[in-house]
């Protein structure tokens, strides 16, 4: 059906046949206010109603081998008083406890909810529950720190002694969530030093994320492995123009439905979407030939022989800017870059296998389809 893949004119996700998805930002204009509330509530459960050291609220911390540590030392008698004061005011704690403490926090940004975790110990247990954290939006500031903090702990994020180490710096539930929304930070570019001196002693390489939507992709396949709704914007178009179907292939491969789409920003960049049990637009060979012909860019000419198998009506499908025109793809945003149709048929061979055994319902055998490759002409106008 022609209502199965909408003009690329749209708004994004618009035609799709799925409810839209909003994103899962809370509102930014109610986060001031609502920080400002947590705060004044964490503020209020400690003696004298202050912030303690470090940003916690009264909390202290001595040293190994510290006499403050010793039995019967005063920081530890503040420390176990304030304990015991925690323990006689159920009345505050309740205030931030169960569904309204995780309402609360779906309005904080990470940087204060890493904060809330040594406010109390009572809350940072609280806030080990995937509840604390989900959905997890991730910013161009926090998603840079966050980034460059995974890094630098874990370089390469695939050795499991290297992931299992970096992961107990965080309570459980961070990686725990089902829903990630992140804006990608703009990548880091390593600046050249010049020397006209003779000294060729090595220098450490300074710690650069070259390539943000590598990083997400990579701590996606091995720390937040229970993501099933995923949302990336910011990403550098003239980079995913050609990645995506590996991308496609092999990080995203148990996602059902992947949408890529185009924004006029500026500079231009994609927006990706991914939800991993949602199932992919049904595969009109019909409908996906007559949207290709409409995603030419004026002023190119449609090359009659083009043809469209069921793999590549799958590739249109999810990339929202892509359009064939003879042997090869191209871009509406920029026609003059190439995806050849060949790679697109290899690679898209797995996820289309993978797919049609989860929902049948979206892939319609049509007679004579079977086989590899299936072509489908569109009717001479």
């Amino acid at each position: 059906m022609s209502a199965n893949l909408q003009p690329i004119q749209t708004a994004p996700g618009a035609g799709s046949g799925y409810p839209q998805q909003q994103p899962m930002q809370q509102p930014m204009q109610q986060m001031p206010h609502m920080q400002q509330m947590t705060m004044q509530q964490m503020q209020a459960m400690q003696p004298g109603g202050h912030m303690g050291p470090y940003g916690g609220g009264g909390m202290q911390y001595g040293y190994p081998g510290h006499p403050n540590d010793a039995a019967g030392g005063p920081q530890q008698q503040q420390q176990q008083q304030q304990e015991l004061q925690e323990q006689q005011q159920p009345h505050k704690l309740s205030v931030l406890r169960g569904e309204t403490f995780f309402v609360i926090l779906n309005f904080l940004d990470l940087q204060t909810k890493i904060r809330c975790l040594i406010t109390s110990s009572q809350i940072a247990e609280t806030m080990q529950s995937r509840c604390a954290w989900d959905p997890l939006h991730l910013d161009q500031a926090c998603g840079r720190a966050f980034l460059r903090l995974l890094k630098r702990r874990d370089p390469l994020g695939c050795f499991t002694a290297d992931i299992s180490r970096t992961k107990r710096m965080f309570p459980a539930g961070l990686f725990q969530v089902q829903r990630l929304e992140a804006v990608l930070m703009n990548p880091e570019r390593v600046e050249q030093e010049q020397s006209d001196t003779e000294d060729d002693t090595p220098r450490p390489k300074p710690l650069v994320i070259a390539d943000p939507l590598d990083e997400v992709c990579k701590r996606l396949r091995h720390y937040f492995t229970s993501v099933n709704s995923l949302y990336i914007s910011n990403i550098e178009d003239y980079r995913m123009d050609y990645r995506f179907v590996g991308l496609r292939a092999s990080r995203l491969s148990d996602f059902g439905f992947v949408e890529l789409m185009h924004l006029p920003t500026a500079p231009p960049t994609y927006a990706l979407r991914a939800c991993r049990d949602m199932p992919p637009r049904t595969l009109d060979l019909d409908a996906i030939m007559a949207e290709n012909r409409l995603r030419l860019p004026a002023g190119i000419l449609f090359d009659e022989s083009t043809t469209i198998s069921e793999r590549e009506a799958l590739y249109l499908a999810e990339h929202r800017s892509a359009f064939k025109n003879g042997e090869d793809f191209h871009l509406v945003h920029a026609f003059y870059r190439t995806v050849r149709s060949h790679g697109v048929r290899k690679r898209y061979k797995a996820v289309v296998a993978a797919l049609r055994a989860r929902f049948p319902a979206n892939f319609p055998t049509r007679a004579g389809d079977q086989g590899s490759p299936c072509h489908h002409r569109g009717a001479r106008p």
